[in-house]
């Protein structure tokens, strides 16, 4: 699994993402690499997980977050209150806000989402953000 991780976060940081390749690496990990449920080591009350579901080490999770099917999570990354994730991969060191729903997302290292109340499918996001419209997307 590891490897994968690997191999899809190089082609994230590429700076022309071969969409094609990438759909079939995010597609292949999440289908055949993510198996089960990994939420040892979190910290945060009451989140909902639906199966599989990977989480890192020191993942913070919000109030009322619905987490899954399909989801990784990297290590020390935040998430904020209400939030929804499926069909995603969340890379190391990540921050999502409070009320954002990502479906069939990749979320790059280190990348901050620092805003609210956001509806966000089909995309690469990278960068730091304080509004959905400063995030770089790169449509998939």
């Amino acid at each position: 699994m590891k490897e994968k991780l690997e191999e899809i976060e190089e082609l994230v940081n590429e700076i022309e993402v071969d969409i094609l390749k990438l759909q079939s690496l995010f597609s292949n990990f999440l289908k055949k690499h993510l198996k089960g449920l990994i939420i040892e080591n979190y910290i945060g009350e009451y989140p909902t997980f639906m199966e599989p579901v990977i989480l890192g080490e020191k993942v913070k999770i919000g109030d009322d977050v619905l987490i899954g099917p399909y989801v990784y999570i990297g290590d020390n990354s935040e998430i904020g209150n209400y939030a929804e994730l499926s069909n995603t991969i969340i890379f190391d060191n990540v921050r999502v806000g409070t009320n954002i729903k990502l479906d069939n997302c990749i979320v790059t290292k280190n990348c901050k989402l620092n805003f609210n109340n956001s509806n966000i499918k089909n995309c690469i996001l990278k960068g730091i953000a304080n509004s959905e419209k400063e995030v770089l997307k790169i449509y998939f």
